[in-house]
C-alpha cells in the first residue's frame, strides 16, 4: 500500500526544507445477510453508525443512515482540498505560491508544521498535501486563508463549491481551532468544524473517481495525495490487499472523541468502491488503533468488501474506555459521558419495545444508550449552597444531542445569564416511548444528579456535590420522567420550578402532589390537543396554589413550544437563578 511510504517521504522532505440493497434511505438495513452482519457489528462495537458504499462498476449501493448528518472532524479537509483545486482550475490560485509560516499559524495541535521555525516557507500545494496526509491543522488553516480575503468568504468558497457539486448537507463551519470566528449556530454547537452525510461524501468521491470534480490533472493529483494518507487504522485496516494485483485506498480520516470517520475510494483489480463511514456518539474516547469506534469503521469497510467480492472474515478486538468529551463554543461548553445512573439500559426494555404503530424497537440502539449531556455556560459559578441545575427530558423519537441544539436552550441560558448546569439525560433513543427506566425507581433522579455532580467535580467544574436549586423541564413525551422525578426522585425540596412544554399527557396526580406539598411553580404551555388536560388540572386546583400554576395556550407548533416559552420562563425566575452581571466568563 502506498499511503504510508508517501507520507514518510513528505515528512522527510519537510525536515530537509526546514443487486443486494441495504435500504436506500435509512433507518433499518434490509438485505438479510449483510444487514444482520452490520447490526451485529454495531451492537458489538457500539456507537451510532452511518455509512454508504457504492460499487463503482455495477452501481450497487449499500447504506445505513446515508442522509443523516454527522460531525466530520478532519474529514472536512477532503472538501476543502476539492474546493482548492477548483479555484486552481479557475486560475484564481497558484498552487506553487510560497506560504510563510508565522508563529500564530502554529497553534493548532496536530501535524508537524507547529514544530518548524517561524518564517519557514512551503508551497501552497505542499500545505494541501500535509492537510490530507498528516491531517495537519496548521496547514489546513494556511490553505483556508488563501481561498478568499475574509473568513466568511473562505467558508463560502468551500460551501458554495460543495453545493455546485450537489452536496446539500456538507458544510465547513469554521477555521480550525479559531475561537473568534466560531458561531453559536445549531450546526456549530453540534458539529464543530464541519458536517456531512455519508451520501454526500460518496457523491464527492464518485465525482473524483470519474475525474469530474475538477480537471483531470487536478483529480489525478488529489487521488495521489489521498493515497498518501498516513493513518490506516480504519478503511484499509482489514482489507486483503495481498489478494489483489493492484490495490490502493485514497481516503481521508477524521476523529474527535465521540466521532470517528473515514471516507475514500478503495481501488483494486477486484472491485472499485466509494465508501464513507461515520461513527458518532461513541463512549470509547481512547486514542489509538484499538478504539472501538475505529474498529467499527474498519469492520464495516471489510463487511462492504466481503459483500462486493464474496470474501469472508476479519479480525475482531474489544477495548472499553470512556470519559467526558468536551465541546467548546462561544459562551460555554458541553460534555457527553456515560453513566450507570442514566435512565437506560433498564431490565424492562431488555427485549426492546413494540410501539403503537406495530414496529419493534430493539434494545440496541434504542435502550442501550446511557449517555448524559451537560452544558456549562462560561458564567456558571457554584454558589455557597451548591450548584443550580436544570434537567430537561426529551420527548418521543429524539436523542439528547439533538435536543441540545434543537430548541436553542444553551444559547438561551447564555443570553439570559442563567447560573445553572443544563443536563440532558438520554431517554429511549429515537423511539416513541415515554418509559424512563431508572427514573421510575425510588431515588433514581437523585442518583442521576449525584452522578452528574460527581462527574463535574472530577472535571473541576464544581467543587462540591451539593445541589442548590433545581428546575425539572420536559417536552412532549418527557412528561413521564419529569413526573417521576417529582414523585420518587428524592429531590423535591430543591425543585423551584417545573417547565412542561406541551407535555401534560398523564400522571397529573404526581404534579398535583408536588404543587400541594411545596412552594414551587409549575409552568405549562400547551397546544390545542392538550387543552382539556390543562383546563381540568387548573380547575381542580383553583384557589389552592394561586399563581404557582401558570398554564398558557399557544398556537405555536408542537415542536416550537420549547423555543417559544423557554426564554420567557427563564426571564421570570427568582434572582437565585441569575449570574452576577459582569462576572467571570473566561475560558478554561
Amino acid at each position: 500500500m502506498r499511503f504510508q511510504s508517501s507520507a514518510a517521504l513528505l515528512l522527510a522532505g519537510l525536515i530537509v526544507l526546514g443487486g443486494s440493497l441495504v435500504s436506500a434511505r435509512p433507518d433499518v438495513v434490509k438485505d438479510d445477510a449483510f444487514a444482520e452482519e452490520i447490526r451485529r457489528l454495531e451492537e458489538e462495537f457500539g456507537g451510532h453508525l452511518g455509512f454508504m458504499a457504492k460499487n463503482l462498476e455495477t452501481g450497487e449501493t449499500l447504506s445505513q443512515n446515508p442522509d443523516e448528518r454527522f460531525p466530520t472532524a478532519s474529514v472536512i479537509k477532503l472538501p476543502v482540498m476539492a474546493a482548492f483545486y477548483d479555484l486552481v482550475r479557475q486560475g484564481r490560485l497558484d498552487p506553487e505560491m510560497p506560504v510563510l509560516l508565522r508563529a500564530e499559524d502554529k497553534k493548532p495541535g496536530s501535524g508537524i508544521l507547529k514544530d518548524l521555525s517561524d518564517s519557514s516557507s512551503i508551497s501552497l500545494r505542499d500545505a494541501v498535501r500535509l492537510m490530507i496526509t498528516l491531517s495537519d491543522n496548521s496547514a489546513t488553516n494556511l490553505v483556508l486563508d488563501r481561498l478568499a480575503p475574509t473568513h466568511q468568504e473562505r467558508m463560502a468558497a468551500v460551501n458554495d463549491f460543495l453545493l455546485s457539486q450537489g452536496l446539500k448537507e456538507t458544510r465547513i463551519l469554521n477555521r480550525l481551532y479559531t475561537w473568534e470566528t466560531k458561531l453559536q449556530t445549531e450546526e456549530s454547537i453540534r458539529y464543530g468544524i464541519g458536517v456531512a452525510t455519508p451520501a454526500d461524501m460518496v457523491t464527492l468521491l464518485e465525482a473524483l473517481h470519474r475525474r469530474t470534480v475538477a480537471d483531470s490533472a487536478s483529480c489525478e493529483e488529489m487521488l495521489g495525495i489521498l493515497e498518501g494518507q498516513f493513518y490506516s487504522s480504519m478503511i484499509p485496516r482489514f482489507l486483503p490487499s495481498e489478494t489483489c494485483e493492484h490495490f490502493s485506498v485514497a481516503h481521508k480520516t477524521g476523529g474527535i472523541q465521540e466521532t470517528k470517520a473515514d471516507v475514500g475510494l478503495v481501488l483494486s483489480d477486484r472491485v472499485n468502491i466509494a465508501l464513507a463511514v461515520f461513527v458518532d456518539k461513541h463512549a470509547d474516547h481512547r486514542e489509538g488503533i484499538d478504539n472501538r469506534a475505529t474498529l467499527l469503521v474498519a469492520h464495516v469497510a471489510r463487511a462492504v468488501w466481503n459483500h462486493f467480492t464474496g470474501d469472508q472474515g476479519y479480525q475482531t478486538r474489544r477495548v472499553v474506555e470512556n470519559h467526558v468529551d468536551w465541546n467548546f463554543f462561544p459562551g460555554g461548553r458541553w460534555g457527553i459521558y456515560r453513566s450507570g445512573a442514566a435512565p437506560f439500559p433498564h431490565p424492562e426494555r431488555a427485549e426492546g419495545f413494540t410501539g403503537r404503530d406495530g414496529r419493534h424497537y430493539r434494545f440496541f440502539p434504542h435502550y442501550a444508550d446511557s449517555s448524559i449531556v451537560v452544558f456549562v455556560p462560561d458564567s456558571f459559578k457554584e454558589t455557597e449552597e451548591g450548584s443550580n441545575v436544570i434537567v430537561h427530558f426529551h420527548g418521543h423519537n429524539r436523542d439528547n444531542l439533538s435536543e441540545l441544539v434543537r430548541h436553542d436552550m444553551p444559547q438561551t441560558v447564555i443570553e439570559k445569564n442563567i447560573n445553572a448546569l443544563l443536563v440532558f439525560p438520554q431517554g429511549p433513543y429515537r423511539a416513541p416511548d415515554s418509559f424512563c427506566g431508572r427514573m421510575e425507581e425510588e431515588g433514581g433522579f437523585s442518583r442521576l444528579l449525584e452522578d452528574v455532580l460527581q462527574t463535574m467535580q472530577r472535571e473541576e467544574v464544581v467543587s462540591s456535590l451539593q445541589v442548590h436549586r433545581l428546575i425539572v423541564s420536559a417536552h412532549s413525551g418527557g412528561y413521564r420522567p419529569a413526573a417521576f422525578a417529582l414523585h420518587l426522585g428524592g429531590m423535591t425540596e430543591n425543585v423551584t420550578d417545573v417547565f412542561l412544554f406541551d407535555a401534560f399527557y398523564a400522571l397529573q396526580d404526581y404534579y398535583r402532589e408536588w404543587l400541594q406539598k411545596g412552594n414551587g411553580r409549575l409552568w405549562g404551555a400547551y397546544t390545542p390537543h392538550l387543552a382539556d388536560e390543562h383546563a381540568a388540572f387548573a380547575a381542580e386546583l383553583q384557589g389552592e396554589v394561586g399563581d404557582r400554576l401558570r398554564c398558557t395556550a399557544t398556537d405555536a407548533d408542537h415542536e416550537e413550544v420549547v423555543r417559544r416559552f423557554f426564554p420567557e420562563w427563564l426571564s421570570l425566575l427568582s434572582e437565585v437563578w441569575f449570574g452576577v452581571p459582569g462576572g467571570d466568563t473566561s475560558d478554561e
